[in-house]
């Protein structure tokens, strides 16, 4: 790799130089720039050149390489004879173009030990200029090199941080695994730490470093050398500090037999001060004799306490406080008809609640009566007692009793028996739609009616898989689709249309032919079609009906 290509041609877009930047004499490449930027590019390798790259694209065959070579017009260039002999388009031969200046810019920054040379002067009038970015062109070239130990080395030591310079980096659409690096770019990480950080490769992280510090966005700015001893030190887990030795405790002297036998005759208590105080009793000092009590069995049901304003003539001395059993919670006696209760008032809003469900129930299952029934009429008295609530009828006598209850009331309209509810039909799932026929698909076709003309493409497509067919064509407006339809309106074609996304965005249509069981037998077809099929650059191709493109 030319490292001093890649430097000499950044700088001319830096300097926004204009004139012509020639790498090599024979073959050589060269690239036109104006006012810093790129707008065309020549060379003269062979893999370099538009005919190369036109079947290398498949855009032409070598076949028809040869023909347009062989008939050349010498008035015109290679790429319009092509287009008068209808083997590309316009759109074709541009899109070849740009491709072509790209692959010469990506040689020349990948080409090694070569000095390039500029020659500054205006542009003739008569230079193609075609629309580049120029700053996503050079950083597409740097992410296709593929000399890693010298990008490295260009780009120097690893403990490096990037300061950006200005926003020109936000008008860059960069790839998927870059898109987080601008934001992480704020001078405090390393290019190592950015590339733990956000996960990509350091060879693909440094050839982006080399873009933005070529182009003139950034700044590399190299840390001091660091003390590797005391990284180390830094690095390496400390030893736990070990706590001294606690003192061993001084012997203690053992005590003999005898010295143990002595001191245990002296009492481990000092009653000195009791002894004293009993010599210093007399004779008036001594106290009758405590009548015992007996303690008296407790009251099967403790009364309640009384007032306090009854106390307060009684002795002024505290009351001692109750024992702490008669605190306690009421006896399981006092409890049991208050449980009782709370579960009968439980069980009767259960029932309440249940009977009123149940009512709600019948009301909603009863059927409406029908509206064509007559209205009873005003004058009639109503019975002098409430009918009975009619019993359910047995499952298996309805009619008999209807019939008894008929007569019981003759001055009424009986309410007829509700009509059985039929059961749910259960709906019919539909049947899928059928294929439309080759006169119906033509005729959609010939009348203009894409979106019918897709739809019964698409059922077509559906019912072919596994077979082969035949691309006729792929057109963009429906004139073409009717005159193609036209040429073969004689034959009974079995036609039909999918549509296509083209690269641009636009939707265009391919125009398929026929169910073929194997791709010769789709070939062989092909040349029996009408002449105009074959010409224009027209290639009618095979496909197998489930690998059809719907993108190009």
């Amino acid at each position: 790799m030319s490292l001093l290509a890649l430097k000499d041609l950044f700088a001319r877009h830096r300097a926004r130089a204009t004139g012509l930047w020639r790498l090599g004499q024979e073959p050589g490449r060269t690239v036109f720039m104006e006012a810093g930027d790129i707008v065309f590019a020549s060379s003269t390798h062979p893999l370099d050149r538009l005919t190369h790259l036109l079947v290398e694209r498949g855009k032409i065959t070598q076949a028809q390489l040869d023909y347009a070579l062989t008939n050349l017009n010498p008035g015109m260039s290679i790429g319009k004879n092509l287009i008068e002999m209808g083997f590309i388009t316009q759109r074709d031969l541009l899109d070849v173009a740009r491709a072509q200046v790209e692959r010469v810019v990506w040689a020349s920054i990948a080409t090694p030990e070569v000095v390039p040379a500029f020659e500054a002067k205006e542009l003739d009038a008569t230079t193609v200029r075609l629309p580049f970015d120029t700053p996503a062109m050079l950083l597409a070239s740097v992410l296709n090199l593929q000399d890693r130990e010298r990008v490295l080395e260009e780009l120097g030591p690893l403990n490096q941080v990037v300061v950006l310079e200005g926003r020109r980096h936000q008008e860059l659409a960069l790839p998927a695994d870059l898109v987080r690096l601008p934001g992480l770019l704020d001078g405090s990480r390393t290019l190592l730490e950015l590339s733990r950080e956000a996960s990509v490769e350091p060879f693909r992280l440094g050839a982006f470093i080399l873009f933005l510090r070529e182009v003139g966005w950034a700044r590399l700015l190299e840390l001091p050398p660091l003390d590797r001893r005391a990284l180390e030190r830094a690095l390496d887990p400390a030893e736990p500090a070990l706590t001294p030795a606690l003192p061993e405790p001084p012997p203690v002297a053992q005590p003999s037999l005898f010295a143990e036998i002595h001191a245990s005759q002296r009492p481990t208590t000092n009653l000195e001060h009791l002894s004293e105080a009993l010599d210093e009793l007399g004779p008036d000092d001594e106290l009758d004799d405590i009548p015992q009590t007996v303690p008296m069995p407790p009251d099967p049901e403790p009364e309640p306490a009384l007032p306090i304003h009854h106390e307060a003539s009684g002795s002024t001395e505290f009351q001692e406080p109750p024992p702490p059993a008669e605190s306690g919670p009421e006896p399981p006696s006092r409890r049991r008809p208050l449980i009782l209760l709370g579960l009968l008032v439980l069980a009767l809003v259960g029932a309440i609640w249940f009977g009123l469900r149940q009512a709600a129930r019948s009301r909603r299952a009863t059927p409406a009566p029908p509206a064509n029934l007559e209205p009873v009429a005003p004058a009639a008295k109503p019975l002098p007692s409430a009918p009975e609530p009619a019993k359910p009828a047995p499952a298996l006598e309805p009619e008999k009793k209807v019939e008894a209850e008929a007569p019981r009331t003759p001055t009424l309209n009986p309410d007829p028996a509700p009509a059985p509810i039929p059961a749910p039909i259960s709906a019919q799932k539909p049947g899928p739609a059928p294929t439309p026929s080759r006169a119906d698909r033509l005729q959609t076709i010939l009348k203009g009616d894409l979106s019918q003309a897709l739809a019964q493409g698409a059922l077509q497509r559906k019912a072919l898989q596994g077979r082969w067919t035949l691309r006729l064509e792929i057109a963009c407006q429906g004139a073409t689709l009717q005159h193609a339809a036209e040429l073969l309106k004689g034959q009974d074609p079995d036609l039909f249309l999918v549509p296509m996304t083209l690269r641009d965005g636009r939707t265009c249509y391919q125009v398929f032919l026929g169910s073929f069981g194997s791709e010769a037998a789709a070939r062989e077809a092909a040349r029996r079609l009408p002449p105009l099929f074959h010409a224009e650059g027209n290639r009618p191709k095979p496909f197998r009906v489930a690998q059809i493109a719907d993108r190009q």
